[in-house]
């Protein structure tokens, strides 16, 4: 907290700070309002990450996700996904299949949480706007309400549309960077497109 040397400069930024507060909540709850009515979404990112021991890498693919807790993740080389019951993760480059019990907890990233669930998960504050791709956002900055892997997180909201646009994650391990485009809503997305029939010729770790 800012130490202010007049009370009218502490009036003044008091009542900024809770006008931004306000219309933080407001971002929230049109965001919600739009998620809420939304049953399946496919969208292509860009993912970038820097890991704590300084090594960084990028990448990209398409995204699906489905309520409650579904979502498939497809970049080169790699499919990871989850029907809300049981996770695989698949590597075509090293022919091996991971299986194993989806966990939903604090130290679980699961997208959902961050387009579905994060106002109940997280504190929010309103930092102000910028520009995602040539889209004018708001940017919210997220505070999780519980200790968990994740100890900050930012989203970038399209004005026009209330749909996420960016997600700023820090966690424990790494600071990870989703942008998301090409968001498409409603498509009527198969069950199928969140469960994995390994393929004959890879190997098969199954830690359920």
């Amino acid at each position: 907290m800012r130490k202010y040397f007049i009370f009218a400069v502490l009036f003044i930024l008091t009542a900024y700070c809770n006008s931004y507060s306000q219309d933080a909540q407001e971002i929230i709850k049109k965001v919600q309002s739009n998620y809420n009515g939304i049953k399946d979404a496919k969208a292509s990112f860009s993912h970038s990450v820097k890991y704590s021991s300084g090594k960084s890498q990028s990448e990209s693919g398409t995204i699906y996700i489905q309520k409650e807790n579904k979502y498939r993740i497809e970049t080169k080389g790699q499919i990871v996904l989850t029907d809300g019951v049981t996770s695989w993760s698949y590597s075509s480059k090293k022919k091996q299949v991971i299986i194993d019990n989806y966990k939903n907890d604090g130290n679980t990233f699961s997208p959902n949480k961050y387009l579905f669930s994060y106002p109940e998960n997280f504190y929010s504050d309103l930092e102000g706007s910028e520009d995602v791709s040539g889209v004018d956002c708001y940017l919210l900055k997220l505070s999780p309400r519980s200790k968990g892997n994740v100890k900050s997180a930012k989203i970038w909201v399209d004005k026009n549309d209330n749909l996420i646009r960016k997600i700023h994650i820090v966690s424990s391990e790494s600071t990870d960077t989703y942008l998301l485009k090409k968001i498409s809503l409603d498509m009527g997305i198969s069950s199928s497109k969140f469960t994995f029939s390994p393929p004959s010729d890879v190997e098969v770790i199954d830690l359920r």
